[in-house]
């Protein structure tokens, strides 16, 4: 009985959330029975079905790995050993793939943020204005181009500089999800419009920026610690590559730890999040069930004794 409280009581934290409206007022909502996701009364369907996306997911997702790392480690090795081509010219060849699949998703994206249809623009967004997301990744692809340019200009090009990119991007993507979340603990408020979230309006996790789909306070605290999840992790993951290729004594062999360790990292967190998240939302299917039934037994409660009246 008291562990069917205390679902009781997180059920209510859950779903009480007066910035984004109370369960208990959204009668569409409470009546949503049993769907293909389990038999338990269901969450709040979104209008966006990821599992419809799923083939362009996989190939877009596959085709930027295999840009962000396993391409130029397919290019550099035989390059280097099997061939005796001038280095300035193998790391041109190199550089000239970076950005070939990720250029063309991000074009396609700003084509879609500067359209006419605002569909994909954050609320009260304008034409011309992108979001927070596209900013952060206007800036750390002009930074990775510049150094990946710069340490190919000398005649014997900088293979350690040249290793950094990704494990950078980690870096100030954690940075970023750090920053925000201290922000978001203290009760800091924006300086500026971050995406949908309106200048002076409280600083949310960046991830939860990134989704921009807030359900409930469950959902807002595991979106919360998926934020320091990847953000301290990234920090890690991408200061410690940045300390092996400078201190691995081979380049070659910093070369290949500089664009695979990331690859090693994404995989592992992914995977991690995958379970994390799926048991995050599993128990909040439970606590909105034990919440739904209460609440339909005080409504039919109720009109028993209206009727009994």
């Amino acid at each position: 009985m008291a562990e069917i409280n205390h679902d009781s009581e997180s059920a209510a934290e859950c779903v009480d959330a007066p910035e984004y409206g109370s369960a208990v007022s959204s009668a569409r909502r409470m009546s949503m029975g049993t769907d293909e996701y389990g038999h338990l009364p269901g969450l709040p369907r979104l209008e966006y079905r990821l599992m419809e996306h799923k083939r362009k997911l996989f190939v877009v997702s596959g085709l930027l790995i295999f840009e962000g790392s396993l391409l130029p480690l397919i290019l550099f090795y035989p390059l280097w050993y099997a061939t005796s081509l001038r280095h300035g010219i193998l790391f041109a060849i190199i550089t000239s793939f970076f950005g070939l699949i990720s250029g063309l998703e991000f074009a396609h994206r700003s084509w879609r943020l500067i359209h006419k249809n605002d569909k994909y623009r954050p609320l009260d967004g304008t034409r011309w204005r992108f979001d927070f997301t596209h900013w952060t990744l206007s800036i750390c692809y002009t930074i990775m181009t510049g150094i990946l340019i710069g340490a190919s200009i000398p005649h014997e090009p900088l293979v350690r500089p040249l290793a950094i990119p990704v494990p950078l991007f980690f870096i100030g993507a954690g940075m970023l999800c750090i920053v925000t979340g201290v922000m978001s603990a203290l009760g800091m408020r924006t300086a500026c419009k971050v995406s949908s979230i309106p200048k002076g309006a409280p600083q949310p996790p960046y991830v939860l920026t990134a989704v921009e789909d807030v359900a409930s306070k469950c959902f807002r605290r595991l979106i919360a610690e998926l934020n320091w999840f990847w953000g301290v992790g990234s920090v890690i993951s991408g200061a410690g590559t940045l300390a092996a290729v400078w201190v691995i004594p081979q380049q070659e062999i910093a070369y290949g730890v500089g664009w695979g360790e990331p690859l090693v990292f994404f995989v592992v967190w992914t995977a991690l999040t995958v379970i994390w998240t799926r048991r995050g939302l599993r128990r909040e299917k439970k606590l909105w069930a034990v919440n739904s039934q209460e609440k339909a037994a005080v409504m039919e409660s109720g009109t028993d004794t209206q009727n009994t009246n």
